[in-house]
């Protein structure tokens, strides 16, 4: 193990994203001047990525209808920040203080998105 060569086939140089709560958000700004948010509570799951870049395995709690609500409606890109534990009452104040109009956020089991049939 000479020469200070890192060994990087059992992950990423970075490393995986430690497990534990974690919140997903995105602020994002529309071509009107508009601003709208995302807030998603979960964690990362503690499962070796194997895999270049800091990455990790989220679970988001209800991200089946997350993803369709929130996600594909509102055509968000496919990236997001992390943040440590769940911090979503604090992004959702500075989201707030910030003007965003639009605050969306993963809905619990039994509390319907705008425009989601009850039927389903």
């Amino acid at each position: 193990e000479g020469g200070g060569e890192r060994d990087i086939t059992g992950g990423t140089m970075e490393g995986d994203i430690a497990a534990g709560a974690r919140t997903l958000y995105r602020r994002h700004a529309n071509p009107d001047g508009s601003l709208q948010a995302y807030i998603a509570q979960g964690g990362v799951l503690p499962i070796a990525t194997r895999s270049f870049g800091g990455i990790g395995v989220f679970a988001v709690r209800e991200m089946g209808r997350f993803y369709r609500h929130v996600l594909l409606q509102k055509h968000y890109p496919h990236h997001a920040a992390v943040g440590f534990a769940h911090i979503g009452k604090y992004l959702h104040t500075i989201f707030d203080y910030l003007g965003v109009g639009d605050i969306a956020y993963n809905q619990p089991a039994g509390m319907l998105y705008p425009r989601e049939n009850p039927f389903m």
